[in-house]
């Protein structure tokens, strides 16, 4: 593995590493989840560990916390001009106790980079391998198995996306890198063709969101998610403090409560 980029962040941040042996006590490969099956089996897994009702919301939160796959696929990119190799087939999901919060571990180490002039048909490349290559296969294996809706993971993307994208452009440290960021903001919320995603039509990234200030008057502005995840149907679970059903109130009261 090079050392030219910022392979650290990944694990940091985004809970990915690189290995060819995995030594953890949960190991599941992730190509298993386009198994009807092996998909309903792992699920029930998940769901028995998180406290979750039924599949539908056992697939909505492990979707949820798998996209961190994506975010810091999406940083290497935007940040270092780095593809990895996200296949599902090179993904092994980890886990210590439970899969509440898996870690991912990338077989294939080697990454791609574009030549000289040809950043744009590079990143088409990368975000076409990533979107209609694992997440929308993933997407529609998950809506096979569970009956969750295709637009409810869609939408925990997109908020992840805007999210990111906004706070990475605010932290780009040099005017250069502030531009490359949002352009490839740009590239995948508006200008992207629906093939890149794995559709034959629509732009399930072209998403605006309501932004509320910080009630504490310092922080930075509440994204407000549009759709819920589920997770207050967990056994002592509770919405987001970014989920749509809150109202106001309530909104603030989680957010001052949890320090945010």
């Amino acid at each position: 593995m090079g050392t030219d980029w910022n392979t650290a962040v990944l694990e940091q941040k985004y809970r990915i590493s690189f290995a060819d042996e995995i030594n953890a006590p949960l190991v599941f490969s992730a190509e298993g989840l386009l198994r009807k099956e092996t998909s309903m089996m792992f699920l029930r897994q998940v769901g028995e560990q998180i406290g979750s009702p039924g599949s539908v919301v056992t697939a909505s939160l492990f979707f949820k916390r798998f996209l961190a796959l994506m975010t810091g696929a999406l940083h290497a990119m935007s940040h270092d001009s780095v593809g990895l190799q996200l296949s599902l087939a090179n993904v092994v999901l980890t886990g210590e106790k439970s899969w509440s919060i898996p870690r991912f571990v990338l077989l294939d180490q080697s990454v791609s980079r574009p030549e000289d002039g040809s950043r744009a048909q590079w990143r088409e490349q990368v975000v076409r391998e990533l979107f209609a290559g694992t997440i929308q296969p993933l997407i529609a294996a998950l809506c096979a198995a569970t009956s969750v809706k295709a637009h409810v993971l869609w939408a925990h993307a997109s908020y992840l996306v805007h999210f990111y994208y906004k706070r990475w452009q605010d932290a780009a440290e040099s005017a250069e890198l502030k531009r490359q960021i949002a352009d490839d903001y740009h590239y995948l919320t508006k200008a992207a063709d629906p093939s890149v995603f794995g559709l034959k039509k629509g732009q399930p990234l072209d998403t605006s969101y309501t932004m509320i200030p910080h009630p504490s008057g310092k922080g930075e502005p509440i994204q407000i998610r549009h759709q819920c995840c589920f997770q207050y149907r967990l056994e002592g679970g509770r919405c987001c403090y970014t989920c749509p059903h809150l109202n106001e109130t309530q909104r603030v009261e989680q957010i001052l409560a949890l320090g945010h």
